[in-house]
């Protein structure tokens, strides 16, 4: 793994640069933007295969909306041929040399996630998003491997003890809403060797914010404009060995 807490990555959104959402032309065009990874959105048909879906959904070529979780693959693929399977997706952004952020809507899927990105030799370039602290917790315990990162509903009160919980549960880092990435938080979370990612977002400003802030991971849905925000000599990852505190 290389890389550490003091570098950003811009991470293209699900459907960004108004792509298909749930589709391979979002991490291509991503990538072909200037970011560094993709985010991915996975849930899990009947017979158990993983597939992108941000909304539990698919939409049939007659436009009936199938619940990914009532049918199997097969059905959903015949049904809907855009249907893209989770290791399809990873395998494209391993080619793109791309960091991944993943969201699981089921969590049987991680054992299954774990073998496929393992197979890749993807698993640490990997994190994991969409938990809430407790949650995240929890799986990070169980997944040492796995990088879990927990999702801040708002911003505490007491920073320390929170950096401090996530640090001892095993947490790979936080991630919350731009205005509760504050100054404070962001250090707390560097001193302890956290990362930081915010959730989407597309303001020009906001952007602006958090490069300036150093949060390591940017979500947005236009990684173009991200792209030209960052400073000189940030739009390309630094090879120096990932430090873990």
């Amino acid at each position: 793994m290389y890389y550490t807490n003091k570098e950003i990555f811009v991470l293209s959104s699900v459907g960004c640069m108004d792509t298909e959402r749930d589709g391979l032309e979002s991490i291509l065009a991503g990538n072909e933007e200037g970011a560094k990874g993709c985010c991915l959105s996975v849930d899990m048909t009947a017979d158990g295969i993983a597939v992108l879906s941000s909304d539990g959904y698919c939409v049939a070529t007659d436009g009936t909306h199938m619940n990914i979780a009532d049918y199997s693959y097969a059905e959903l693929h015949q049904a809907a041929p855009q249907l893209i399977p989770a290791g399809q997706a990873i395998e494209l952004a391993r080619t793109c040399q791309a960091k991944l952020a993943i969201t699981v809507h089921n969590q049987t899927l991680l054992p299954q996630l774990r073998m496929t990105l393992r197979h890749a030799n993807y698993l640490d370039d990997t994190i994991f998003v969409g938990l809430g602290l407790v949650e995240a917790a929890r799986i990070a315990v169980a997944n040492p491997d796995l990088h879990i990162m927990g999702e801040l509903p708002a911003l505490p009160d007491n920073i320390d003890a929170l950096v401090q919980a996530a640090q001892t549960t095993g947490l790979f880092g936080l991630r919350a809403a731009a205005g509760d990435l504050t100054p404070q938080l962001i250090l707390a979370c560097r001193q302890a060797g956290l990362f930081t990612m915010s959730l989407p977002t597309s303001n020009e400003r906001t952007l602006a914010g958090l490069i300036h802030s150093g949060v390591n991971f940017i979500e947005t849905a236009r990684p173009d404009i991200t792209a030209m925000l960052l400073p000189a000599g940030e739009s390309e990852p630094h090879q120096i060995p990932l430090m873990r505190y």
